[in-house]
């Protein structure tokens, strides 16, 4: 669920707005606000009670009559019962709450970065958006579960309080005023100045998550190059970058609040002076002083909440901040309105341009038909957008001149899901999920029978090695597929796309690095996959593309020819020299 009541970023502050998630739970937080009020008032009212009591004990002694002290002692034992009844039942309330927002949160970012374009993740690295996916949501978390409903406590014990003791005597309210006043207004500038730092540090600590994720991800060349004691001195330097800014930050405050603090211890002292020289001059009972005593001891644990919750505080909106620049980015395709039927797979190119920067056009000026049912082949040397181009066409990225039509629709008209549903492609280096291998060929159409997907395998050239594995089709993938080979990995994503039966295809140097008998094999199951279907292949070896029905050369960007194979080899152009340094020494693609 994306929440409808965070759309747009505006001025409010972060840890504000991130906390309106809350209110897809009205009754839960009316519920808990009306709890909390009702602990509110009656810690308002033991004081008044502490207090009549001595008023009644004072006069008692004064007049030499007995005082029933039970009735007050009684009231006092049943709301402090009272009010332990309501925190044992505000407690599951309010923890469900919390729980029920935090989830809100994490599906909408979660949300929020499966659907961004590929030009954000093109930019973030992965580290930070695991941080911030992860780690700011914890520190979120300790904000909701530690002050939320205590700082609303805060706020209103802190006006409760003080409305009380300026009813008792004006004079001492304003003696309270004079001095929680500027210890407040100096924990808050303290707190304007701490939130920049907690976003420096969160940042640091998003660049030593990514440091971790890389070694991780590529512990295989850290090794393979003996660079083990480079990357852990690599990952020292950060966290020692990291710790010298979070104790400036936590020492930054440390040393602030006790002399914020100072300012309001003094108000015990002056109220006792002021209001024992009213009760001397017999203008405040001694039962009203009481009062006034309990009420600034409220107030002086409020205040020392205050700087404890306020460096929690700043930290979760600091946190607030980066969870929203992800849910509040701009960088993503405007999805389509009409439904894509079932697609011919007709695609034109009208005159498309595309650079991932401005200065550095990828694409320029590229017009092209490819007719329905055939296979377009796409070669040029590394770096002359070929790859570029067939990302282009499940809209991976939009062009930023020029029009992709398909069957004459363009296709930014068309909605992403039913779009990209109709296209299968195979990758270079193709990602498996850690989950079994029937999971990971029926990826895309999780709801198939267990006989489309042998059926599909074998197709695919991979039944063989399934069969041939411990558990078959019920073998766990490790980790991004490493316990397969790359055929092996090739296999099982051509299985896939088998299975959703796509209209194009789309092969993107597929037999790249695998040895000659693999190769053989997945050319194989390439030819059966590509019958009937619109398929663009990539190519480093123009043996796997010679034979398809059209073939596009590209260089630096540019469509620099296009036509058959033997159209291209009489041109004696760009493909000619592409082809002689190849010298016909690979077999034939299969036919």
């Amino acid at each position: 669920m994306e929440s409808e009541l965070i759309e747009k970023p505006n001025r409010t502050p972060p840890l504000l707005r991130i906390s309106r998630f809350l209110l897809h739970y009205k009754g839960r937080m009316f519920l808990s606000l009306s709890l909390l009020s009702c602990l509110i008032a009656i810690e308002m009212i033991l004081p008044q009670i502490i207090g009549s009591t001595i008023n009644g004990l004072r006069i008692s002694s004064e007049i030499h009559r007995p005082f029933d002290a039970k009735p007050f002692v009684l009231l006092f034992i049943s709301l402090v019962l009272v009010r332990g009844g309501v925190g044992v039942i505000l407690g599951p309330i309010r923890n469900r709450l919390i729980h029920l927002t935090l989830s809100d949160v994490r599906l909408a970012i979660y949300n929020s970065i499966q659907r961004l374009a590929f030009r954000y993740h093109d930019k973030v690295n992965s580290g930070e958006l695991i941080n911030r996916s992860t780690t700011d949501i914890s520190r979120l978390q300790e904000f909701l579960l530690a002050c939320l409903l205590l700082t609303l406590d805060i706020a209103g014990s802190l006006v409760a309080t003080t409305v009380f003791i300026f009813l008792i005597h004006p004079a001492l309210g304003w003696l309270t005023v004079f001095t929680a006043g500027p210890t407040i207004f100096l924990i808050v500038i303290y707190s304007r100045k701490l939130q920049p730092q907690w976003k420096s540090v969160h940042h640091l600590h998003g660049t030593m998550t990514t440091i971790i994720q890389e070694n991780i991800a590529g512990v295989r060349v850290v090794k393979a190059f003996a660079r083990e004691d480079a990357q852990i001195e690599k990952f020292k330097t950060q966290r020692d970058t990291y710790l010298h800014d979070l104790l400036k930050t936590v020492n930054y405050w440390a040393s602030r609040v006790p002399f914020a603090q100072f300012v309001f211890g003094l108000s015990t002292p002056l109220i006792l002076w002021v209001g024992g020289s009213k009760v001397i001059d017999h203008q405040l009972s001694v039962g009203d002083l009481a009062k006034v005593i309990f009420y600034l001891m409220a107030i002086n644990h409020r205040v020392g909440m205050i700087g404890q919750f306020t460096n929690i505080i700043q930290n979760a909106n600091s946190s607030s901040e980066r969870i929203l620049e992800i849910i509040h980015e701009k960088e993503r395709l405007i999805d389509g309105q009409k439904i894509a039927p079932e697609i011919k797979g007709e695609v034109q190119f009208c005159q498309v341009s595309f650079g991932y920067k401005e200065a550095l056009p990828a694409l320029n000026g590229i017009t092209f038909t490819a007719t329905a049912g055939s296979t377009i082949g796409i070669v040029g040397a590394t770096g002359a957008g070929k790859t570029t181009l067939v990302n282009l066409i499940p809209r991976f990225y939009d062009p930023i001149q020029g029009k992709i039509l398909v069957d004459g629709v363009d296709i930014r008209e068309f909605n992403l899901e039913s779009y990209r549903q109709q296209i299968g492609i195979i990758f270079q280096e193709t990602f498996l999920f850690t989950a079994t291998i029937a999971e990971n060929i029926s990826y895309g159409r999780p709801d198939v029978t267990f006989e489309e997907i042998q059926r599909c395998s074998r197709a695919a050239q991979a039944e063989e090695f399934i069969l041939g594995m411990e558990k078959g089709y019920n073998t766990l993938v490790g980790e991004r597929g490493v316990s397969l080979s790359g055929g092996q990995k090739q296999s099982l994503a051509i299985a896939r796309a088998f299975l959703m039966n796509p209209r194009i295809l789309i092969f993107d140097d597929a037999t790249a690095s695998v040895d000659s008998h693999t190769e053989q094999l997945i050319r194989k199951a390439m030819q059966d996959l590509c019958k009937g279907r619109t398929s663009f292949v990539i190519a480093h070896r123009l043996s796997t593309v010679q034979s398809a029905d059209y073939l596009l050369v590209l260089e630096e960007g540019r469509l620099v020819e296009q036509g058959t194979h033997e159209e291209l080899l009489k041109k004696n152009g760009h493909y000619v020299s592409i082809f002689n340094q190849q010298i016909r020494k690979e077999p034939a693609f299969p036919s």
